[in-house]
């Protein structure tokens, strides 16, 4: 699957097959999107939606006197803000759900588009029903879609032989976790998409494949802002980009890249100031979450895990909820940024490097930060925006591939990968349903009261 000359035909019929794929992949999303199950995810995010547009307020909790919210019951993820902290306890406060705004804001957008035109209404449980798949097609499926369309024009970009490009479309799509989480609202797959647009503009000009000019440098800075706002670690891969732009060019990235920065920050640290009074996150503010009688200070089940941290490292890169496991064309990355450490011709190498120690740096954070494996879904859904990044490593090392055993060892990486794709698709916001949970043992066990 190396280079092989082309003329403009051949060209044409690979663009075709590869826009059939992402066409397809955004199909199957689209319709297993439509009717899906929905649970925290989606409703922590409709409580704000519900708010901003019935009270125009950030608070999930009604003014007393009012009708409840009627997503708050359902969010386990909320915090308490502007409260007086006694004895380790948050009380007097309100109560906000602990999800990013950004992505709450979009849909806000988005229902009151969808109420102007259909009439819908969020008070009435099967309209609110229709709004959620509406919104699971376009904001989820849209970027799902955008997450393939630059994934594929990175790799245009870089020359990658058709061949290999194919199969790493073909695993993006089918063969992470991406599709699965893409029928359900969640911040994982808008902030992989952001997180591709930023890769395209920031990798294209570090390595010279676009021309300098000042708007891609404000696509970058914009587009790169946005990925921590909608998850917060992944913004470690914008960083390194960044990083490489500012020794390559450092008059442009200190201006144009933060100049495009400057509105979804300033966006973020304006409703973070307004609402809580701090402009950092809730996830960096521990207290908030600790109010009377909040799930999170006696968390249950996944939640509840205390594992040994050699034992959860395991268990999310090769264990039961392992990302290598249930996708080991991912393994093809790893290995290509092991060959960059070792062997300094190796091709686009600095990028390479820089995005294997983006890899090393989030998974150490989650293995430091974290116990629960990303609490009740399949896999370890928080590598998520991270699995295109280590695909787009692996493209030099799987183009340079010759023979014929490795790419029989690639196509049976590439078989347990899609398995696990559909099975993460079908499974969803479930916790030990993985194949490796069966091998394993799932990571807790229900324990059922005696009657």
């Amino acid at each position: 699957m190396g280079e092989v000359p082309q003329g403009e035909g051949a060209r044409r019929g690979w663009h075709a097959v590869e826009w059939f794929v992402a066409a397809l992949a955004f199909a199957v999303v689209a319709y297993y999107g439509v009717g899906n199950k929905q649970g925290d995810h989606a409703y922590s995010r409709l409580a704000t939606v519900y708010s901003l547009t019935t009270d125009g307020s950030w608070y999930i909790d009604r003014p007393e006197g009012q009708p409840p919210n009627p997503f708050e019951d359902y969010t386990v993820d909320k915090v308490m803000v502007r409260g007086i902290e006694e004895d380790g306890v948050v009380r007097g406060g309100r109560m906000i759900s602990s999800k990013p705004p950004v992505l709450p804001l979009i849909m806000t957008g988005e229902f009151l588009a969808i109420r102007a035109a259909t009439g819908w209404s969020l008070d009435d449980e099967t309209q609110a029903r229709r709004v959620l798949d509406v919104m699971t097609v376009t904001i989820m499926g849209g970027s799902f879609l955008l997450t393939l369309v630059f994934f594929l024009k990175t790799l245009r970009l870089f020359a990658i032989p058709p061949g290999v490009r194919l199969v790493l479309l073909v695993a993006l799509a089918f063969g992470t976790q991406l599709m699965g989480f893409s029928t359900s609202i969640s911040n994982h797959v808008p902030a992989a998409g952001v997180l591709m647009v930023a890769s395209y503009f920031g990798l294209g000009l570090a390595a010279e494949k676009l021309a300098p000019v000042p708007a891609r440098f404000v696509a970058f800075g914009f587009f790169g802002a946005l990925v921590p706002e909608l998850d917060m670690p992944l913004g470690v891969f914008v960083f390194f980009i960044g990083l490489s732009l500012l020794t390559r060019f450092p008059r442009q990235t200190l201006s144009w890249v933060l100049m495009g920065a400057l509105p979804p920050l300033a966006l973020h640290v304006a409703i973070m100031m307004a609402v809580t009074g701090s402009p950092l996150p809730v996830q960096m503010r521990k207290i908030t979450y600790l109010f009377e009688d909040s799930y999170w200070r006696h968390p249950l089940g996944i939640d509840g895990l205390s594992e040994p941290k050699p034992v959860y490292l395991f268990h999310l890169t090769f264990g039961r909820c392992g990302v290598y496991a249930l996708y080991p064309i991912l393994l093809a990355g790893l290995a290509a940024g092991l060959k960059a450490v070792v062997n300094p011709n190796v091709k686009y190498r600095s990028l390479v490097l820089g995005g294997g120690l983006g890899v090393i740096v989030l998974t150490y954070y989650y293995v430091t930060r974290t116990n629960n494996y990303g609490g009740e879904a399949y896999g370890f859904r928080w590598f998520i925006g991270a699995m295109p990044i280590l695909l787009l490593m692996a493209a030099p090392l799987l183009a340079g591939l010759r023979k014929r055993w490795q790419w029989a060892f690639v196509s049976m990486m590439m078989a347990i990968s899609l398995y696990s794709g559909v099975e993460c698709m079908r499974v969803g916001w479930e916790s030990g349903k993985e194949w490796t949970s069966r091998i394993f043992g799932p990571p807790y066990v229900q324990v059922q009261d005696e009657k």
